[in-house]
């Protein structure tokens, strides 16, 4: 499978993501709505490139809800960035990207002789932990639906940061999506974890913005 199309990108990343959390979707006005049911947030509405008046109507879903998000994907989100907002919705946040890239093992970067690791896995999600004594110094989950693997939740502790280890937990989590037949990967990026993918071959292919009730 080639995610060649902005439509199967959002799809298998949509897809990838409920999979691997074991969470359920539903759409509303056409729209796939994800049942997130976390700490953050309990739905995400996702909307691919609805138009400016399409957003501000669909809005209504969660504005004065603060446990609702509203996610545009779009080529350019400049222009939803400068429209009006309705009452009781605020930007969450405009800095992530929609990522993918053909998979391709590379040598797992050697672990420093201070830290640890361990593998967990839970339900549909595969998670890699470096540890420093009992600190958490980075962690990563991938989750692996057909061909498609998606990369949830990689982060490195401040205290263990420009060490390479965020560059070490993801060759390691690529290597495991590729043993359980992974091909292309896709995930959704922040402005600073983006930098780390692009150095490793991800291309960013959409840009996201997230609306949350107040």
């Amino acid at each position: 499978m080639v995610l060649d199309t902005s439509q199967q990108i959002i799809d298998q990343w949509v897809a990838t993501w409920v999979h691997l959390r074991g969470i359920t979707t539903s759409e509303v006005e056409g729209h796939r709505l994800v049942h997130v049911a976390g700490p953050s947030r309990e739905t995400e509405l996702v909307c691919i490139d609805p138009g400016v008046a399409e957003l501000a109507r669909l809005a209504r879903h969660v504005a004065g809800d603060p446990r609702a998000m509203l996610t545009v994907v779009a080529d350019d989100v400049g222009p939803y960035l400068t429209s009006h907002l309705p009452p009781g919705v605020r930007i969450d946040r405009d800095d992530e990207t929609l990522m993918s890239t053909r998979l391709v093992g590379q040598p797992i970067p050697a672990l420093p002789d201070d830290l640890t690791f361990r593998w967990d896995v839970v339900g549909n999600g595969t998670t890699y932990t470096l540890e420093s004594g009992r600190s958490i110094a980075a962690v990563g989950t991938v989750g692996v639906l057909g061909s498609v693997a998606t990369f949830d939740r990689v982060e490195t502790m401040p205290a263990f940061q420009r060490r390479g280890l965020g560059r070490h937990v993801m060759a390691a989590l690529t290597v495991q999506a590729m043993g359980r037949g992974a091909t292309h990967g896709v995930l959704a990026a922040t402005a600073q974890g983006s930098q780390l993918y692009s150095s490793l071959g991800w291309h960013g292919r959409l840009e996201m913005l997230s609306l949350m009730g107040t």
